[in-house]
């Protein structure tokens, strides 16, 4: 087969093997990456949300499981796929939504295929379109109903690529709007998305020399979009609010800006406690961190590829798929949640433009032959890497992503499922309110009785900002619980350990008078405030160190070695916020034998050391004290070892080497017989 001068020579699909195996390994990247237990801490409210419904009739617009003086009125956008979700959770439990998750991921590689198959020629840019969108989205692979939005863009970005030539795709395109605007707040992107087509083919019309046949074509063609933006923009308003639904998107975005929440860096860095939440944050504040590594790596590749994709669809006049791909673009870069759709659209946009480029000799081509043949083989390899890495659990250990652990059913770090039902089992014994901190409370709300509102939960839409900053606050200890349990009328405190709420476990359990620990396991803890009708329950549910078995923890977590890794981590934080150092200090140890790169288990290690030798100290065991701080010293010598210049270590390093000397100081203040005060 002859080739004209400047031109790639065709592909054969069918003798394409390369290509068709690098296809392959780039579905099964994208299939395991979504195949993995349900980890949103969304996912509860939006199940709570939707049995609602199927119960009642009525949308959620007042949460109901909340406290009546917290909760206020709300645009409840997500109300369509809420139903969804609850009714494959009532049909088939946890694997009812595993599978409802799997058909909307099947669903956007199903878009991404076929905008891929109509505009490019070459599996190859095929499968780098799948891993690429893949590895940038991945971490938004959960069943909330912003799958819903994804699956719904996919299917327009694919009608849109293919042209819209009739009637029937203007009906389409509306149809897939009405769906999006009743599933998700996202669906002004597919307002956006046809503005984009609809520009890019009046600028064709105005620059084109064209006549006759052509030009009616384009003329129709850009009466047809007009057509179908009209109708996607009249159906914004059909929805249970009206225009105020069709306006809820812009009243968020604009709050987002006006309160600095969207776009900023890391931490609580705005006015309002929504900019503590890290999927609102600039994708470029991520940047050098283990968390989110691959999706900030994965989207700066893609960036990358855009460089030469941008000035390619200008050439090629590809104006609509241009403003597309530049609007994705820009608006990942405000905040990190943003990155998966341009991920997901944009990757196969960006390689229809490359695959458009021309060689500008034979040779060039011959040459682009081999480098693809290369970058194929490269492709296979490490998807081949990354399929075993994410079934064995390193892909996600070295992320450190603990709401992803391959397999099915409810992810028990995330969900405290354990807890919500010890609750539901004596609901008869306890006296509510219940308080749940910020990121567990929505995925105890299916376990819970409809007697137990809690104070929030993570629809940060339905109570007011400063509730969700008085939750904030109260978990890190920087406010009064017991003013704030006794405003709210809390009697049972239910808490997943962790870094927000270590400083609150640790003062109920110091606040024994007023409060007993009633119930723990491996990620959460239950305390109840002591009065009269929680007497009979706490004397029959006593709980200590001593009821901590090391030992029976370790042997029912499951899974690779990585995986028990960040599972023996996340139990230390039980111990170790309720002040039991020794029991923390054996799992800390047993973290880091398992897997002795886990930073995390050293720094725990190290503090559960520094902490044995404070009580030795006070105790008057001055060289236990000091053998317990130098044993500090070097678990933090281990962390810094693997994480040079780590913040907190430095500062531990110094308060721990500060201990040492005024241990040494009263130790020889004794000897001489002096008094150390």
């Amino acid at each position: 087969m002859t080739t004209a001068p400047g031109q790639f020579p065709p592909l054969d699909r069918q003798r394409d093997v390369l290509g068709r195996v690098a296809v392959f390994c780039a579905v099964a990247v994208y299939l395991v990456i979504g195949w993995s237990k349900l980890g949103s801490v969304d996912l509860g409210y939006h199940i709570a949300y939707g049995r609602h419904f199927l119960d009642t009739g009525t949308i959620v617009e007042r949460d109901p499981f909340l406290y009546p003086e917290v909760a206020r009125p709300f645009v409840n956008a997500n109300w369509g796929s809420q139903i969804l979700i609850a009714l494959a959770e009532r049909i088939g439990g946890s694997h009812g939504l595993i599978t409802l998750r799997m058909i909307l991921l099947l669903f956007i590689l199903g878009g991404i295929v076929v905008a891929m198959r109509r505009s490019s020629r070459g599996l190859h840019w095929l499968a780098w379109a799948i891993v690429l969108a893949a590895l940038a989205a991945y971490e938004r692979f959960t069943l909330r109903p912003e799958l819903f939005s994804y699956a719904l863009m996919m299917a327009v970005v694919a009608v849109l690529t293919g042209g819209v030539t009739s009637l029937r795709h203007v009906i389409a395109v509306a149809v897939l709007q009405l769906a999006w605007v009743n599933s998700h707040s996202y669906f002004l992107v597919g307002l956006l998305l046809t503005c984009a087509v609809l520009a890019g083919q009046l600028i064709q019309l105005w620059r084109t020399n064209a006549n006759g046949a052509q030009r009616e074509a384009q003329r129709r063609g850009a009466r047809l979009l007009t057509l179908a933006l009209a109708a996607q923009i009249a159906v914004c308003f059909i929805n249970p609010w009206f225009a105020r639904g069709a306006y809820f998107p812009i009243e968020t975005l604009q709050y987002l800006k006006s309160a600095r929440v969207m776009g900023g860096a890391e931490g609580w860095s705005g006015e309002s406690a929504w900019s503590a939440i890290s999927e609102f944050k600039s994708p470029f504040a991520f940047l050098g961190q283990p968390v989110n590594f691959r999706t900030i790596h994965a989207y700066l590749l893609l960036l990358a590829v855009c460089v030469p994709a941008i000035p390619a669809l200008i050439v090629h006049r590809r104006w609509g798929q241009l403003f597309m791909l530049l609007g994705l673009l820009a608006m990942s870069t405000q905040m990190r949640r943003n990155i998966a759709q341009f991920a997901l659209a944009g990757a196969p946009l960006a390689m229809i433009a490359l695959a458009g480029l021309p060689a500008w000799s034979a040779e060039a081509a011959r040459a682009a032959r081999q480098v693809r043949a290369v970058l194929l083989l490269v492709t296979i390899g490490l998807a081949g890497w990354w399929t075993y890495g994410i079934i064995e659990g390193r892909f996600y250990y070295v992320e450190r992503r603990v709401n992803r652990v391959f397999g099915t059913g409810y992810n028990e770090r995330v969900f405290p499922i354990g807890a919500a039902r010890w609750i539901a089992e004596n609901a008869d014994q306890l006296s509510p309110n219940l308080y749940v901190n910020y990121f567990a409370s929505s995925n105890t709300l299916p376990w819970l009785p409809a007697k137990f509102p809690i104070f929030v939960d993570t629809n940060t839409f339905a109570y007011p900002e400063d509730a969700l900053a008085m939750a904030y606050r109260l978990g890190l200890g920087q406010s009064d619980h017991a003013e704030f349990f006794e405003r709210y009328g809390v009697n049972i405190v239910l808490l997943h350990c962790g870094s927000d709420t270590q400083m609150l476990v640790r003062k109920l359990a110091d606040d024994f008078t007023n409060w007993a620990l009633v119930y723990f396991d491996r990620t959460s803890v239950i305390f109840l405030r002591r009065t009269v009708a929680h007497v009979k329950l706490i004397l029959a549910n006593p709980r200590s160190e001593r009821d901590l078995d090391p030992a029976k923890w370790l042997s029912e977590m499951r899974g690779g070695r990585r995986q028990r890794t960040i599972d023996i981590g996340l139990a230390c934080g039980v111990p170790l916020a309720l002040g039991w150092h020794q029991k923390a200090l054996g799992l800390a140890e047993e973290a880091v034998r398992a897997s002795p790169d886990y930073h995390e288990g050293w720094q725990f290690a190290a503090v559960c050391h520094g902490n044995l030798g404070n009580d030795a100290a006070l105790a008057g065991n001055y060289d236990t004290a000091l053998a317990e701080y130098q044993k500090a010293l070097e678990c933090f010598a281990k962390v810094l070892t693997i994480v040079p210049g780590h913040v907190e270590a430095l500062r531990y390093v110094e308060v721990t080497l500060a201990k040492m000397q005024q241990v040494q100081n009263r130790q020889a203040q004794e000897a001489t017989g002096l008094s150390p005060g």
